[in-house]
């Protein structure tokens, strides 16, 4: 999200979150413009207030600068409305730099006043410096470093205000930092530990509702996602081998569900091994998988779909110490663009092939146009 290493450590959610959910997070740093107009107004109500009251022009340059200020800041927020609508990220630079900005600003105002011994601004730059913690908190609450740093502008200006003032009856308020500043960090950690526990929830039921509970490979939801992200245009290739188990139903019939379902494990590892990190493997169901290839030529899927067949059936299954188990697989596969136009129409070829590998007493088998060829495995 920030190019320059300092915004970049201001930033930081300090917590661990996904690595795709870190945008969405840090989006929160742009939002919320009622909270920038709101904030902004209050400022320039109280310059005024201070210039019309004291007669000082110095807050009728804070009031002229509380303007410019908002103005720039609605713009970044415009600006970035229109990167999420075009699609593309944000970078929070501009916007963090003009809060940090308009937060000293308010500590500077807040001095000035202080420095007035006016009594009654003084009380009301009080209300105003500790009625935007809260709201800073709230808008800043991905990124509690940024949060801390902008209170502290706000707050620690006015308190050297208060101390330069001559005032001693105002010291009194000089010790509020410590309970305010550890009020904010509380404040701020619930924040945290709250989104975080809802992205990381978020994220883990996103897991299980796109993978199989069992072997841990991606289910039927989670190829579908994968395959409609798949983009045919580009000169992109993409491979769909489908796999059936052959001799398996015995089994289950024979040694029992928990011996079957250590079986479905121990097949889904040996495609682990077989298959590389680009791949996307899924059991499909029973004893159903496919593995979806992207940007490799026939020839290497003709390669895989052999490669599989064989670590599927070349040794057999020693579950909890018994006699091996042997099994057979199936494999039909098509490729795009080569044996279809489309990512549909792929999935129904890679399925013909299998149901012709199958009725051919198991092997390997790729659709190719009408036809659908034998590659002995």
């Amino acid at each position: 999200m920030s190019n320059r290493s300092l915004l970049a450590w201001l930033v930081d959610p300090t917590t661990d979150i996904p690595a795709d959910t870190r945008p969405v997070l840090l989006g929160s740093l742009l939002s919320a413009p009622g909270v920038v107009l709101i904030g902004a107004l209050s400022g320039i109500f109280i310059a005024v207030g201070a210039a019309l009251h004291t007669g000082s022009p110095q807050f009728r340059v804070f009031a002229a600068i509380e303007v410019a200020l908002l103005l720039f800041r609605l713009r970044a927020i415009q600006r970035s409305e229109r990167h999420y609508r075009a699609g593309t990220q944000p970078t929070v630079d501009r916007s963090v730099l003009l809060t940090i900005g308009w937060c000293a600003l308010q500590g500077l105002m807040a001095f000035a006043i202080a420095l007035t011994g006016d009594l009654a601004m003084i009380v009301i730059v009080t209300a105003f410096i500790l009625g935007l913690v809260a709201p800073i908190c709230a808008r800043n609450h991905a990124a509690p470093r940024l949060a801390v740093l902008l209170v502290m502008l706000c707050d620690i200006p006015f308190k050297i205000g208060i101390l330069c003032a001559g005032v001693p009856l105002l010291w009194m308020l000089l010790p509020l930092c410590l309970p305010l500043f550890a009020s904010v960090r509380v404040l701020l950690r619930n924040f945290t530990t709250i989104t975080a526990a809802s992205f990381n929830a978020a994220e883990h039921n996103r897991f299980l509702a796109s993978h199989d509970a069992l072997t841990g490979l991606a289910n039927r939801y989670g190829l579908d996602e994968r395959l409609t992200r798949f983009t045919t245009g580009g000169g992109r290739s993409l491979a769909l081998l489908c796999l059936d188990l052959d001799r398996f139903k015995p089994v289950n019939d024979l040694h029992g569900h928990g011996v079957g379902d250590a079986v479905l494990v121990a097949v889904a590892e040996r495609l682990r091994e077989v298959a590389d990190d680009a791949a996307l493997i899924v059991r499909l169901g029973g004893d159903e998988f496919m593995i979806a290839v992207p940007d490799q030529p026939p020839a290497r899927i003709q390669d895989l779909a052999e490669r599989v067949a064989r670590a599927i059936s070349g040794r057999g299954y020693r579950i909890n110490g018994g006699d091996p188990i042997e099994l057979g697989v199936s494999v039909g596969y098509a490729c795009f663009p080569e044996d279809a136009t489309s990512v549909p129409a792929l999935r129904t070829h890679a399925d013909k092939a299998l149901y012709a590998a199958k009725r051919g007493g198991g092997g390997v088998r790729r659709h190719q146009g009408s036809a659908t060829l034998t590659d002995p495995a």
